[in-house]
C-alpha cells in the first residue's frame, strides 16, 4: 500500500523475531519442491522471505525526512525480552557500515525507549507514545521524583480523563484507607438495605451450622453466600474421576443407605462384619452405579480406582463401628428446617430447632448414636483430610459439634446428650475423631456466635475481613481482589472487637 507514496516521516514498529520477520515454516501440506513443480504462482519459504524484505523496503523508502524503526523489548505474555529482528540489524549496517550484535542493539533500545516490565512507560512524558504510556510517566514522575508539595495535584487530570478511571482510583483509595467504606463491603447500608437485613436477623430465620462457619471466616463472605445467595458459576467439564464435593456425597449417601439397610435387618449395632460388609458392597454398587449415570466419567479405569478407595473407606469405616458396639446407631440423615426427602431419617422434623435465646438451626446430622446408658452424641462425617483440631469450636470455624449437640436436645428432651464430634471416615483423614462436650463453655461458644452475628446483623456491617489464610480458597476472591489480608490489617480494629473475639475461641 505504500508503494509510490511518500511520507515526512514514516514509523516502522515490531522489528523482533517471530513478530517481523515471522517465523517462516514450510507448508507441511504442501511442501515447497512440490509447489516449485506445480507452479511458479504458489508461494514458497523464499518468496515469502522477499515478500517481507520487500515490504520493509518499501516502508523505509516512502520516508522523505526521517524513519522511526522499533521492536517491543518485553513479551508481555511471557514475561521475557524479546529478541529484536536481524533486519534492525542489516538497517544499522546500511546506516553506520558495521554490523552491531544483538547485545549492542538492544543496549541502544533501553537507553532509548527506558520501559520496564512492571511499568511499561519512559521515563520522561515527552517521550511517550499513547496516552497510557504518559499517564504511568507522569506518575512515575509523581511517585519518585518530586516531594508531596511539588506532586500534589499534579495527575488530577486521570480523575476527569475518563470516569471509569475515577471510579475505579476512589474505590481502591477507600479500600486502602484506614476507615471502612462502602467498598469495603455491606458497609455503611441505606434503610432499605437495613430493612433487607432485619430479614436475615439470627432471630428472624435458620441458619446451618456451614452459614454460620462463613461468618468467622469473612463476614463478606457470609454476606454474599447466606444472605445475597451469590454462588460460582457452574462451568460442565469431562469427569474423569470424582472431585472432593462429588466423593463426599457418594460417601455421605452410602454410609445413610448402609445404616438403614442395617437398622432395617436388625444388625445394628454392628456385631456380624461380614454381613455388614455385604451389605456395604451392595449399596455402594447401587450408589455408584446413579452417580456413574449423572457423571458420565470420561477414563474408566480412572473412576473405578476412585471407586475402589470409596470401597475400602468404607470397609474400614464398618469394621471401626464394629470395635465399639457399645454405641448403637439410631437416626442418619436426621434434618431439620428442611424439605424432608427419601434419604432423611424418618425422625426428621420440618421445623428448624432453637439453638440459642433466639438464633434457630436447620441442617442434617449425619449419624446420631446412643450408648448402653441411653446418652446421645452427634457426629459429623468428614471425607477429606483432618483441618482443625477444635477443643470448642476453633476460632468460629467448627460449628457442627456444638451446634448439632444443641439441636439433638431439642429432638430428644428425654435423653442427656454428651456432645458433638466430627469424624473423618476416611483414609485421608486417617479415621481420626474430633469431640467436643455439650457443656457450659460450649453453650457459651453458642451464645457467642449467636451475638456476634446480630450485632453485624443490626449494625449493617459485613466488611470484606479474612481471617488469615482464608482467602487463598475462597469462591469469591475474583469479586474482593488480591492483598484482602494486607488491606484489612490498615482498618481500624475496634470495628471488628465481637469478631475478634470469637476467632480467639479454642
Amino acid at each position: 500500500m505504500a508503494r509510490g507514496l511518500s511520507f515526512d516521516l514514516v514509523f516502522v514498529p515490531g522489528l523482533a523475531e517471530k513478530v517481523f520477520p515471522k517465523k517462516v515454516i514450510e507448508d507441511p501440506i504442501l511442501l515447497d519442491a512440490a509447489r516449485k513443480a506445480l507452479s511458479k504462482e504458489l508461494h514458497t519459504t523464499e518468496t515469502r522471505v522477499a515478500d517481507e524484505r520487500l515490504a520493509l523496503r518499501l516502508a523505509i523508502g516512502a520516508a522523505d525526512e526521517r524513519v522511526v524503526l522499533s521492536y517491543p523489548r518485553l513479551d508481555t505474555e511471557r514475561g521475557r525480552p524479546r529478541v529484536p529482528s536481524f533486519y534492525a540489524l542489516e538497517v544499522l549496517r546500511a546506516i553506520e557500515g558495521e554490523l552491531p550484535s544483538f547485545e549492542a542493539l538492544a543496549a541502544r533500545a533501553e537507553e532509548a525507549g527506558a520501559a520496564r516490565m512492571a511499568w511499561p512507560a519512559p521515563d520522561r512524558a515527552s517521550d511517550a507514545i499513547d496516552d497510557a504510556e504518559y499517564d504511568l510517566a507522569v506518575l512515575h514522575d509523581v511517585l519518585n521524583d518530586r516531594t508531596p508539595d511539588e506532586a500534589r495535584g499534579a495527575a488530577r487530570y486521570l480523575m476527569s480523563a475518563n470516569p471509569h478511571l475515577a471510579r475505579a482510583l476512589r474505590a481502591r483509595f477507600a479500600r486502602w484507607s484506614e476507615q471502612w467504606m462502602r467498598a469495603d463491603g455491606m458497609v455503611k447500608p441505606g434503610e432499605e438495605a437495613r430493612a433487607i437485613l432485619e430479614a436475615h436477623h439470627p432471630s428472624a430465620r435458620p441458619y446451618s451450622a456451614t452459614a454460620l462457619e462463613q461468618l468467622a471466616a469473612c463476614p463478606y463472605r457470609f454476606y454474599l453466600r447466606s444472605i445475597v445467595k451469590l454462588a460460582p458459576r457452574e462451568v460442565p467439564e469431562a469427569i474423569e474421576t470424582l472431585d472432593p464435593r462429588e466423593r463426599g456425597s457418594l460417601i455421605h449417601e452410602a454410609q445413610a443407605r448402609i445404616l438403614s439397610r442395617l437398622r432395617n435387618e436388625g444388625l445394628l449395632p454392628v456385631r456380624d462384619v461380614a454381613a455388614a460388609r455385604r451389605i456395604a458392597t451392595a449399596v455402594l454398587d447401587e450408589v455408584e452405579a446413579r452417580y456413574r449415570e449423572r457423571l458420565v466419567p470420561a477414563i474408566e479405569r480412572v473412576w473405578r480406582d476412585a471407586v475402589d478407595e470409596v470401597k475400602s473407606d468404607l470397609i474400614e469405616w464398618i469394621h471401626r463401628m464394629a470395635e465399639h458396639p457399645e454405641w448403637k446407631p439410631v437416626a442418619f440423615e436426621l434434618a431439620f428446617g428442611i424439605p424432608r426427602d427419601a434419604g432423611h431419617d424418618r425422625a426428621s422434623v420440618a421445623e428448624p430447632l432453637p439453638v440459642g435465646e433466639e438464633m434457630t438451626l436447620r441442617g442434617a446430622i449425619d449419624l446420631v448414636e446412643e450408648r448402653e446408658d441411653g446418652a446421645l452424641r452427634a457426629t459429623d462425617h468428614k471425607t477429606g483430610a483432618t483441618v482443625a483440631s477444635p477443643r470448642l469450636i476453633a476460632g468460629g470455624r467448627v460449628l457442627q459439634p456444638v451446634l448439632y449437640a444443641r439441636a439433638l436436645e431439642e429432638l430428644y428432651p428425654n435423653h442427656r446428650v454428651l456432645g458433638g464430634r466430627l469424624y473423618y471416615c476416611t483414609s485421608r483423614g486417617r479415621f481420626e475423631e474430633r469431640s467436643v462436650p455439650l457443656d457450659g463453655d460450649a453453650r457459651d461458644a453458642i451464645a457467642l456466635v449467636e451475638g456476634t452475628l446480630a450485632h453485624h446483623v443490626e449494625r449493617g456491617f459485613l466488611p470484606a475481613a479474612p481471617a488469615e489464610g482464608e482467602c487463598e480458597r475462597c469462591d469469591y476472591r475474583p469479586v474482593c481482589g488480591p492483598a484482602e489480608e494486607r488491606r484489612v490489617r490498615r482498618k481500624h480494629a475496634a470495628s471488628l472487637g465481637k469478631l475478634k473475639t470469637l476467632r480467639k475461641q479454642p
